[in-house]
């Protein structure tokens, strides 16, 4: 009984002389923008970067940039220039924004400045308009203020900025290119599969430099239009060749396409030409696109080739074994399943070229 009124008396000790605070929130000493240490940003280019790390501060947070100075200390005006700029005012979908009308309805035109912080959670955004900036080669500091419900904080070279020349007006992940036989049944397999996958670097610079060593090529063909996107999707036989346009579809139901994120297809002879009226597109970033060409037969397709080449030689890789006669292949066709960013207007073409295809029969 004796301890348990010394440990009473000691308690009401300790809470006579602890204070309960009913001070509100934290903001740490430690806020930080994640990821690399200095941000490239390329003149002319679209990117963003991570969001910031908030070492426990209490939510929710606003950012502001307060500053962005130059080498010598000094602020750096350029930076906050507003441009003219499109940005979206309602969600986009793609399901019932099908005109360029309903599309429009739902951009609106807004004055930004080139470099700008998401007020919410503190991730930088570079636009197009960067190309106004001066000049490659110089690096800026970023000082941004964080604004909580315990106050707000000045985070000194919260980003170091280094503008480069080197913009990327398309971004390539992946792509697959291939031939599927069919037999009268309908049924489908795999003969040709050729696939440059996302970590499959060195062919991503071979679609970079489009040294011809890939099937697939991606290039500009004019800066036309200026705001907005046209996408030119061809197919090419061996010979060059453009399969018939008015023949690519949709892979299957279920799957998605470039095409079903778009507005204005015409069918013309350099191949499918599609139309978005901002970049980046497609609006949804993380579309694995599947498309297809018309079903042909097998007079234009150079089956003796592709055997021996694929089967014999090993000279692409391929998922299934040349079908028994019993399966009864006679059709043929191809399909190409890529993702691919575009971040810059103009006219962009996505070409694929299939071996062992002749549209002209001849071989």
């Amino acid at each position: 009984m004796k301890n348990i009124l010394i440990i009473i008396l000691a308690l009401s000790v300790f809470t006579s002389c602890y204070k309960v605070s009913d001070e509100k929130g934290f903001i740490s000493d430690n806020i930080y923008l994640k990821g690399a240490d200095t941000i490239m940003v390329p003149l002319g280019g679209k990117g963003n970067t991570d969001v910031a790390w908030l070492d426990g501060s209490s939510m929710p947070a606003t950012f502001s940039i307060e500053n962005v100075r130059d080498a010598s200390g000094n602020r750096s005006e350029q930076f906050f220039t507003q441009y003219p700029y499109k940005t979206w005012n309602k969600p986009y979908n793609n399901k019932t924004d099908t005109t360029l009308a309903l599309i429009n309805a739902k951009l609106t035109e807004q004055q930004l400045p080139a470099v700008s912080i998401n007020p919410v959670n503190g991730m930088l955004q570079y636009l197009e308009t960067t190309s106004n900036l001066k000049n490659a080669g110089d690096v800026y500091h970023v000082d941004v203020k964080v604004s909580n419900s315990k106050g707000e904080k000045l985070v000194k070279d919260y980003a170091v900025l280094k503008l480069t020349s080197e913009k990327k007006p398309y971004t390539f992940y992946q792509a697959a290119t291939a031939i599927l036989l069919v037999n009268n049944g309908g049924q489908t397999t795999f003969t040709l599969y050729d696939n440059i996958p996302e970590d499959a670097l060195d062919r991503h610079q071979n679609i970079y430099s489009r040294n011809g060593k890939e099937l697939v090529d991606i290039y500009k063909q004019s800066n036309e239009p200026a705001t907005g996107i046209k996408v030119i999707i061809k197919y090419l036989d061996a010979e060059g060749n453009v399969f018939e346009s008015k023949d690519y579809a949709t892979y299957a139901t279920g799957t998605e396409s470039y095409f079903d994120y778009s507005v204005n297809r015409q069918n013309t002879a350099e191949g499918a030409v599609v139309e978005f009226p901002v970049t980046p597109f497609p609006a949804r970033q993380d579309l694995l696109s599947y498309l297809k060409g018309g079903t042909k037969d097998f007079a234009t397709l150079d089956t003796a080739s592709l055997h021996t080449e694929v089967y014999g030689q090993n000279k692409w890789p391929f998922l299934n074994p040349w079908p028994e006669d019993s399966w009864g292949a006679s059709r043929w066709y191809i399909r190409l399943r890529s993702k691919v960013v575009f971040n810059e207007s103009g006219t962009w073409v996505i070409a694929a070229r299939f071996p062992y295809t002749h549209l002209d029969g001849t071989f």
